[in-house]
């Protein structure tokens, strides 16, 4: 798989998501939602999603890499606002709207300003020891560049896999969820490489649904691909019963394709 088909291929994805005016009203069917969308004078070039109605609870952190490296912060809008509804802080790479490409750099700057802010103002409730690094397609390549980062927990690859230096993976050790398209997903040999490469005693779990590049990320509240991935985050910051049995077989019921590694060594953070 090529980057420049990558790319191609994402951005047309993100051409069918949905309506800014409909983004902006907010989204999640989360119990401190909604969740919506902000910009920072201070971050700038990202855009932050936040629970509206998160009381004291504390809010752990996603960095988020958009399909095609592309620089609008609103392009997944729909998986980052579910996300942001049940309690936690996500950063999305590029500006509502706006046009460009992103790079690896600027998820280490979400990582930063997140250390810097939580704990303050009306970030007072955000947990920055609870980070995970996750995106869609080339955003899922700058995603595992912060694999490396102390600071961050875990990964997720959505329809994503190493372009570059493709046996990395050997060398992974955090855990690691991947949500694949299926064998018609032009990232599909990559992330089953990936899988496949990784050290025996690292946590990963890999499904496959039969959808295509993408998946169901631009569905209503991410899809199947939104609700694996909420349930990683839950399992890994909140040690989750209910998301830790979806990674145990309750996944069946939505009809994914599982691979699963070293799961028993996978240690919560809470």
């Amino acid at each position: 798989m090529e980057l420049k088909s990558l790319v191609i291929v994402a951005i047309a994805a993100v051409a069918s998501a949905t309506p800014v005016d409909k983004r902006q009203q907010g989204g999640g069917d989360g119990p401190y939602g909604p969740g919506k969308y902000s910009t920072e004078s201070s971050l700038g070039s990202h855009t932050i999603y936040m629970p509206s109605n998160a009381g004291d609870t504390k809010l752990p952190v996603l960095v988020w890499g958009n399909g095609g490296c592309g620089s609008d912060g609103t392009s997944n809008s729909a998986l980052l606002q579910q996300i942001a509804s049940y309690g936690y802080l996500a950063i999305s790479s590029g500006g509502p709207g706006q046009q460009g490409s992103t790079t690896a750099k600027m998820m280490t700057e979400s990582i930063d300003w997140a250390v810097a802010n939580a704990g303050k103002g009306q970030y007072a409730n955000v947990d920055a020891t609870k980070i995970a690094a996750a995106g869609f397609s080339c955003g899922g390549v700058e995603a595992y560049a912060q694999i490396w980062d102390p600071r961050v927990a875990t990964i997720g690859i959505f329809s994503s896999g190493l372009l570059t230096n493709q046996t990395a993976a050997s060398h992974f050790e955090k855990p690691i969820l991947y949500c694949m398209g299926g064998t018609g997903d032009i990232a599909y040999e990559n992330g089953e490489r990936d899988f496949d490469n990784l050290p025996e005693n690292t946590p990963a779990w890999k499904g496959n649904l039969d959808v295509g590049h993408g998946g169901t990320l631009f569905d209503a509240n991410g899809g199947l691909f939104g609700k694996a991935g909420l349930n990683w985050l839950e399992w890994i910051f909140r040690n989750d019963e209910e998301a830790k049995a979806y990674f145990q077989g309750g996944y069946s019921a939505d009809g994914w394709k599982v691979e699963t590694h070293a799961l028993d060594k996978l240690e919560p953070l809470d």
